[in-house]
Protein backbone atom coordinates (compact mmCIF):
# COMPACT_ATOMS: atom_id res chain seq x y z
CA UNK A 1 0.00 0.00 0.00
CA UNK A 2 1.27 3.74 -0.60
CA UNK A 3 1.71 5.81 2.63
CA UNK A 4 0.81 8.44 0.70
CA UNK A 5 -2.70 7.34 -0.60
CA UNK A 6 -3.69 6.45 3.07
CA UNK A 7 -5.74 8.39 5.87
CA UNK A 8 -6.07 7.09 9.20
CA UNK A 9 -8.12 7.83 12.13
CA UNK A 10 -10.24 7.29 15.24
CA UNK A 11 -13.47 6.74 15.16
CA UNK A 12 -14.53 6.81 18.77
CA UNK A 13 -12.01 3.24 19.86
CA UNK A 14 -11.99 1.88 15.99
CA UNK A 15 -9.26 2.79 13.84
CA UNK A 16 -10.82 3.87 10.10
CA UNK A 17 -8.70 3.89 7.00
CA UNK A 18 -9.73 6.02 3.71
CA UNK A 19 -8.19 5.13 0.28
CA UNK A 20 -7.49 7.89 -2.35
CA UNK A 21 -9.59 5.73 -3.87
CA UNK A 22 -12.59 7.11 -2.18
CA UNK A 23 -13.01 3.48 -0.26
CA UNK A 24 -13.52 3.63 3.54
CA UNK A 25 -13.05 1.53 6.45
CA UNK A 26 -14.56 1.71 9.37
CA UNK A 27 -12.85 -0.65 11.51
CA UNK A 28 -9.15 -1.92 10.41
CA UNK A 29 -6.53 -3.80 12.90
CA UNK A 30 -2.93 -3.42 12.31
CA UNK A 31 0.04 -6.01 12.85
CA UNK A 32 3.76 -5.67 12.72
CA UNK A 33 5.43 -8.59 10.53
CA UNK A 34 8.58 -8.43 13.41
CA UNK A 35 7.62 -7.27 15.85
CA UNK A 36 10.55 -7.06 17.63
CA UNK A 37 13.37 -5.80 15.27
CA UNK A 38 11.25 -3.99 12.98
CA UNK A 39 8.67 -1.55 14.85
CA UNK A 40 7.86 0.91 11.83
CA UNK A 41 8.44 -1.18 8.60
CA UNK A 42 6.16 -4.29 7.41
CA UNK A 43 3.21 -3.30 9.06
CA UNK A 44 0.00 -5.77 8.08
CA UNK A 45 -3.83 -4.05 7.56
CA UNK A 46 -6.48 -5.89 8.05
CA UNK A 47 -10.15 -5.41 8.12
CA UNK A 48 -12.12 -7.48 11.22
CA UNK A 49 -14.62 -10.21 10.32
CA UNK A 50 -17.59 -11.18 12.26
CA UNK A 51 -16.54 -14.61 13.26
CA UNK A 52 -12.77 -14.38 12.53
CA UNK A 53 -11.05 -11.44 14.63
CA UNK A 54 -8.07 -11.75 12.29
CA UNK A 55 -10.24 -10.61 9.93
CA UNK A 56 -8.91 -9.91 6.14
CA UNK A 57 -5.64 -8.56 4.84
CA UNK A 58 -5.99 -5.52 2.88
CA UNK A 59 -2.41 -4.85 2.89
CA UNK A 60 0.67 -3.72 4.18
CA UNK A 61 2.36 -0.43 4.55
CA UNK A 62 6.11 -0.65 3.91
CA UNK A 63 7.44 1.83 6.49
CA UNK A 64 4.55 4.22 8.40
CA UNK A 65 7.18 6.94 8.50
CA UNK A 66 5.76 8.07 4.94
CA UNK A 67 2.40 8.32 6.24
CA UNK A 68 0.73 12.10 6.73
CA UNK A 69 1.43 13.69 10.71
CA UNK A 70 -1.84 12.61 11.38
CA UNK A 71 -2.19 8.87 10.15
CA UNK A 72 1.06 8.12 11.67
CA UNK A 73 0.17 9.43 15.40
CA UNK A 74 -3.04 7.49 15.02
CA UNK A 75 -1.19 4.34 13.30
CA UNK A 76 1.46 4.82 16.54
CA UNK A 77 -1.25 5.12 19.05
CA UNK A 78 -3.02 1.39 17.67
CA UNK A 79 0.65 -0.20 17.75
CA UNK A 80 1.17 0.75 21.26
CA UNK A 81 -2.54 -0.37 22.31
CA UNK A 82 -1.73 -3.50 21.00
CA UNK A 83 2.13 -4.24 21.73
CA UNK A 84 2.43 -3.27 25.63
CA UNK A 85 5.99 -4.36 26.43
CA UNK A 86 7.40 -2.69 29.48
CA UNK A 87 11.08 -1.49 29.35
CA UNK A 88 13.07 -2.16 32.24
CA UNK A 89 15.31 0.64 33.47
CA UNK A 90 16.27 -0.28 36.73
CA UNK A 91 16.75 -3.61 38.53
CA UNK A 92 15.86 -3.27 42.14
CA UNK A 93 16.23 -7.08 43.24
CA UNK A 94 16.28 -10.72 42.23
CA UNK A 95 15.90 -13.65 44.50
CA UNK A 96 15.45 -16.93 43.94
CA UNK A 97 13.40 -19.39 45.11
CA UNK A 98 12.11 -22.61 44.50
CA UNK A 99 12.90 -22.78 41.21
CA UNK A 100 11.75 -19.38 40.31
CA UNK A 101 12.97 -16.37 40.13
CA UNK A 102 11.16 -12.68 41.87
CA UNK A 103 11.63 -9.78 40.32
CA UNK A 104 11.63 -6.45 41.25
CA UNK A 105 12.04 -3.89 38.68
CA UNK A 106 11.20 0.04 37.49
CA UNK A 107 10.12 0.03 33.69
CA UNK A 108 8.87 2.70 32.05
CA UNK A 109 5.21 2.03 32.91
CA UNK A 110 6.31 2.44 36.90
CA UNK A 111 7.26 -0.25 39.09
CA UNK A 112 6.36 -4.01 38.25
CA UNK A 113 7.31 -7.16 40.49
CA UNK A 114 7.16 -10.14 38.46
CA UNK A 115 7.81 -13.79 38.41
CA UNK A 116 9.77 -16.34 36.00
CA UNK A 117 11.26 -19.88 35.82
CA UNK A 118 14.71 -20.13 37.06
CA UNK A 119 15.32 -22.41 33.73
CA UNK A 120 16.20 -18.76 31.73
CA UNK A 121 17.09 -20.48 28.34
CA UNK A 122 12.64 -20.82 27.94
CA UNK A 123 11.86 -17.25 29.47
CA UNK A 124 14.64 -14.56 28.03
CA UNK A 125 15.62 -13.62 24.07
CA UNK A 126 18.44 -11.74 23.08
CA UNK A 127 17.01 -9.52 20.45
CA UNK A 128 20.12 -7.77 19.48
CA UNK A 129 23.61 -7.22 21.25
CA UNK A 130 22.91 -5.97 24.62
CA UNK A 131 18.78 -6.14 23.95
CA UNK A 132 17.20 -8.59 25.96
CA UNK A 133 13.12 -9.68 26.07
CA UNK A 134 12.46 -11.42 29.22
CA UNK A 135 9.27 -13.42 29.69
CA UNK A 136 7.75 -14.20 32.83
CA UNK A 137 4.88 -17.14 34.27
CA UNK A 138 2.29 -15.38 32.65
CA UNK A 139 3.81 -14.84 29.00
CA UNK A 140 4.10 -11.18 29.96
CA UNK A 141 7.00 -9.43 28.16
CA UNK A 142 10.00 -6.88 29.27
CA UNK A 143 12.11 -5.57 27.00
CA UNK A 144 15.90 -4.64 28.06
CA UNK A 145 16.40 -1.94 25.40
CA UNK A 146 20.09 -1.53 25.92
CA UNK A 147 21.94 -3.53 28.44
CA UNK A 148 25.09 -0.90 28.71
CA UNK A 149 22.15 1.77 29.69
CA UNK A 150 21.70 -0.06 32.83
CA UNK A 151 22.78 0.79 35.94
CA UNK A 152 25.65 -1.16 37.74
CA UNK A 153 23.55 -3.04 40.12
CA UNK A 154 21.08 -4.10 37.66
CA UNK A 155 24.10 -4.96 35.07
CA UNK A 156 25.46 -7.17 37.74
CA UNK A 157 21.59 -9.10 38.50
CA UNK A 158 21.09 -9.56 34.83
CA UNK A 159 24.70 -11.07 34.64
CA UNK A 160 24.18 -13.30 37.20
CA UNK A 161 20.53 -14.70 36.63
CA UNK A 162 20.30 -14.95 33.00
CA UNK A 163 24.05 -15.84 32.77
CA UNK A 164 25.58 -13.01 30.36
Amino acid sequence: MDPKTLTFCFEGENLTLDLAQGMHFPRVSLRRCFPLSALDTNIIVRVPEADNENGKEIGMIADIKQLDEYSLQAVQRELRLHYVVPSILRIKSIREEFGFLYWSVDTDRGAKEFIMRDSVIGSTRKISAGRWLIIDINQTRYDVHDFEALDSQSQNLLRRYLLL
